[in-house]
């Protein structure tokens, strides 16, 4: 009696239009396929994802955001200095030009006390000089280029939009691994600012929007091209290594300044 009632049910689904008739393991490898397919399709798109929603949050959501997060680098940890004190009179030039800029961070300006050629700004708006920079360069046209760039990032939320990006793959990553510990670690890591890397096209766009203010402040851009020589110099690494960098080459971010405005 079994063994018909098996049979019959056997013939039941034999005859189903709506149970497949395919290997088993072979629909399963195609889902598996199709899910890790979209997951990268994410993982590549987590910039243009990232900037669409930045690119249209407000101010005040803005603020909210870079007030939430504490970051690597204190300010109380450094002193004003008179390189600083000159820089602060130059910032207050930049600012009046750009709204972008206004009615937000303050950008306060400190002196950190290494011996590399570096400047950069953090989430928050504060802006860090190294003292191999200050003692390098004097010129006051060149200066306004530097900080002009790490303010031309905040002007474009580049920060932010690192962030996003961050989170965005420490998402998909913990859908892999079926765990949380990725997005905590990935909320935890963005107050380390070396993970705050920028793209070339968002150095790029900085460079731009810096050779826009000193050509504004000055009616040239020769402080940009005196500071990317000045880089030429001082660097030993081959150009093949832009591919590895998330900087265009020094000689390209040079041509990029001398070809345009």
């Amino acid at each position: 009696m079994n063994k018909d009632l098996e049979a019959k049910y056997l013939n039941v689904i034999n005859d189903n239009i709506n149970v497949g008739k395919s290997n088993a393991m072979i629909e399963f490898i195609i889902l598996i396929a199709g899910i890790v397919a979209i997951f990268i399709l994410l993982y590549l798109c987590a910039d243009t994802i990232g900037c669409f929603f930045i690119d249209r949050m407000s101010d005040k959501t803005q603020m909210q955001i870079e007030n939430a997060f504490s970051f690597g680098i204190q300010p109380n940890m450094y002193k004003k200095s008179n390189n600083t004190k000159k820089l602060e009179i130059i910032r207050d030039k930049i600012v009046p030009l750009d709204k972008k800029l206004q009615g937000k961070s303050k950008f306060p300006i400190y002196e950190v006390p290494e011996k590399q050629i570096n400047a950069f700004v953090t989430p928050n708006g504060t802006i860090f000089f190294t003292q191999g920079l200050l003692s390098e360069i004097k010129d006051e046209e060149t200066l306004t280029f530097v900080l002009a760039h790490e303010l031309g990032h905040y002007a474009h939320r580049d920060h932010l939009k690192s962030m996003s990006r961050q989170i965005i793959i420490s998402l998909i990553l913990s859908l892999f691994s079926s765990g949380n510990n990725n997005v905590d670690m990935t909320i935890g890591s963005i107050s380390d600012l070396n993970a705050l890397t920028y793209s070339r096209n968002q150095e790029r766009n900085a460079d731009k929007y810096a050779n826009k203010v000193v050509y504004s402040l000055y009616g040239n851009n020769q402080g940009a091209v005196k500071f990317f020589k000045l880089l030429e110099k001082k660097e030993k690494i081959p150009e093949y290594f832009q591919y590895f960098s998330t900087h265009p080459s020094t000689k390209q971010r040079l041509k990029l300044i001398q070809n345009g405005r």
